[in-house]
């Protein structure tokens, strides 16, 4: 076993090896947020409301999708991105928040060092990829994107 494989988060930490796994797929993701949140505590030293903040947005464009991120795709993250904004009217700062969580998420689970992609080409022969990218998420282009206060 080399450093690597005992990275904080890695699939070998969160996941039990030689054992059969139940519901396999809500095992792994369950355990792909796990490891990202020991990632993110650990490695990183996120406070614990930034880190939940970034679980929330994760679960719910699983949900919205229908996958587990070995099976999300960019056009997922097109289809959620203009759902957020003409069903839920989301502001653009909202929606770039909740871009970068899964662009975070999908660095995490993409990642060699947390051999997440290893782990599901040997449980589900695919592994996941990252699906946002400059051409499918918002650009932070200004300092202030707040509303305009009502001069009257």
């Amino acid at each position: 076993m080399t450093a690597t494989d005992l990275s904080e988060g890695s699939a070998r930490l969160v996941l039990l090896s030689g054992v059969t796994l139940l519901h396999p797929e809500d095992a792994v993701f369950d355990a792909m947020l796990e490891g990202w949140t020991r990632q993110q505590r650990g490695g990183r030293r996120l406070q614990a409301k930034t880190i939940s903040d970034r679980l929330r947005v994760v679960r719910q464009f699983s949900e919205f999708a229908e996958a587990y991120p070995w099976n999300w795709s960019a056009a997922a993250m097109d289809e959620w991105t203009t759902y957020l904004i003409a069903e839920l009217h989301r502001a653009e700062s909202t929606i770039r928040g909740y871009q970068t969580a899964v662009r975070l998420f999908c660095d995490y689970v993409t990642s060699p060092h947390y051999q997440w992609p290893q782990e599901c080409e040997l449980r589900f022969g695919t592994h996941p990829v990252q699906i946002c990218h400059e051409w499918n998420t918002a650009a932070h282009l200004v300092d202030f994107e707040g509303q305009a206060a009502d001069g009257r």
